[in-house]
């Protein structure tokens, strides 16, 4: 073979490695931007969400402040007592 053949074959063969790497490169980022987006949307959901939790925990700061969750819950004790002890009148009545 002479070199002028070789030579030829030898840019023939890089030709197509540079050509198949390219392809593969161009897929490759693709699949890349697509993962970066889907990250982009996750975050802005975590983040939306992470801004309701900071607002629940605002009106609940704030409810408690009140005084109105610990009359509730002490509320609810007490009319789960009273309604136990009228069932039992109501039973020892019968």
């Amino acid at each position: 073979m002479t070199e002028v053949l070789q030579a030829n074959i030898f840019f023939f063969i890089t030709t197509v490695a540079v050509v198949v790497f390219t392809v593969f490169s161009c897929v490759a980022m693709y699949m890349v931007i697509r993962i970066l987006r889907s990250v982009r949307r996750i975050t802005e959901r975590i983040d939306e969400g992470s801004e309701n939790i900071a607002e629940d925990i605002k009106q609940l700061r704030t409810y408690i402040a009140q005084g109105s969750l610990i009359s509730r819950i002490v509320g609810m004790f007490i009319k789960s007592k009273r309604s136990r002890s009228k069932q039992k009148d109501v039973d020892q009545d019968n």
